[in-house]
């Protein structure tokens, strides 16, 4: 037993020898790799850099991947609130004679949200508010979905044509009524929802969902709508950002 135990550490010994100093005897016996003293799974700096390099890849495939769906499922829940409006509006044009005041030229403190949201029982005020763009969250009446404010003449009553007649429009599935829109300005807000577009006046509605704008139509469905079929409807509408300055900056 001695005599194996000498040639073991004989061996050893002239192993040692044949080694450079990088290497070193543990507590069993066994040899290992300077860099990895005191345990055999430790990181050499080399591997931590690739680790960190692949986590860094990794996360580049990713992030885009996520905004992509976080974009996505926003103008998903865009659409969603404007077919819960759409209800409340067919409602409305229902108990009111198929009218529906889109404007209040007597009465500017006054918009179309914040009379149907009087007259009709929803679900909250975020509804009228797309969550992709300023303010995502509803604030005042103001910045709400834009409605369209210039019918043709024969689809209004009123000594102002403020009034929608809903029955005059011989396509309803034609008409836009609410849309994605951006303020371009107009009333010192800049680059913020409003409560109102107008078809013969270009980029008031906002192409912001991938190239397309969102939008209610007169007869209660809503739709992603690209720039051909804006354009069919005889709009002209905006797909970058809006850079009209407000007198109180982006989004206020």
């Amino acid at each position: 037993m001695k005599l194996l135990f000498a040639k073991r550490v004989a061996l050893n010994d002239r192993f040692l020898r044949g080694k450079s100093s990088s290497w070193w005897r543990g507590a069993d016996g066994n040899f290992l790799a300077a860099g990895r003293r005191g345990s055999r799974w430790a990181f050499t700096l080399i591997e931590l850099l690739v680790v960190i390099a692949i986590i860094a890849i990794l996360a580049g495939m990713l992030l885009p991947a996520l905004s992509r769906a976080k974009t996505k499922a926003q103008s998903i829940q865009c659409l969603n609130n404007l077919k819960q409006v759409g209800l409340a509006a067919q409602n409305y044009l229902h108990e009111h004679n198929s009218s529906m005041q889109i404007d209040f030229p007597l009465n500017p403190g006054l918009t179309w949200g914040g009379i149907l949201a009087t007259n009709q029982k929803l679900v909250g005020s975020d509804i009228f508010v797309c969550p992709s763009y300023p303010p995502r969250h509803f604030t005042n009446w103001t910045r709400i979905y834009g409605i369209r404010q210039d019918p043709p003449g024969e689809y209004t009553a009123g000594d102002f044509k403020e009034i929608l007649k809903a029955e005059r429009v011989p396509k309803p599935v034609e008409y836009l009524l609410v849309a994605d829109t951006t303020s371009r300005g107009r009333q010192g807000i800049g680059a913020a929802q409003y409560y109102y577009f107008r078809a013969d006046h270009e980029k008031e509605v906002h192409a912001r969902h991938d190239l397309r704008a969102n939008g209610l139509f007169l007869d209660g469905h809503a739709e992603s709508a690209n720039q051909t079929r804006l354009e069919n409807l005889g709009i002209t509408a905006l797909y970058e950002r809006d850079t009209v300055p407000g007198y109180f900056g982006p989004g206020n």
